[in-house]
């Protein structure tokens, strides 16, 4: 290998290396965002087999159980969020049903809200895609967790 040869891959180990160095001392507390706000925990603990999804991006934590047949709303956006509502994908065909959030009402920023929710016509098995709606926009999709 040439001396300049070497010299590279000896900056792009340097450069790797330093890329995956982490603070001392643990945990450093919660991540921020852009903007400076806290982001939420990514994490959760649910029981083996549990119908537990959940959607977390900038600030927003929605998590829902439909074991409990719970949406539970962590809005730390830093603004208000209209109304929530769900949807769900068959995994086999794309078939869309859609849930009910019911008594859904706005979600003041800083705010933490729980709703009751309902979803018949599709077997929780069945299930290939949960997606957040807020309003009329499509937040994305849920994680099960």
């Amino acid at each position: 290998m040439t001396p300049t040869g070497r010299l590279v891959a000896l900056l792009l180990l340097a450069a790797v290396t330093l890329g995956a160095c982490t603070s001392e001392g643990g945990d450093a507390g919660p991540s921020t965002g852009a903007d400076g706000d806290a982001e939420p925990s990514e994490t959760i603990s649910v029981a083996p087999g549990a119908i537990v999804y959940r959607y977390a991006n900038a600030g927003l934590v929605a998590t829902l159980d439909l074991d409990a047949n719970t949406l539970e709303i962590e809005n730390g956006t830093g603004r208000e969020l209209p109304r929530p509502d769900f949807y769900v994908l068959a995994a086999v065909d794309g078939a869309k049903t859609d849930g009910r959030v019911l008594g859904a009402t706005a979600v003041l920023a800083g705010q933490t809200a729980m709703f009751d929710v309902e979803l018949s016509g599709i077997a929780p098995d069945d299930i290939g895609l949960v997606v957040l709606l807020m309003g009329k926009d499509n937040y994305g999709a849920f994680v099960r967790q």
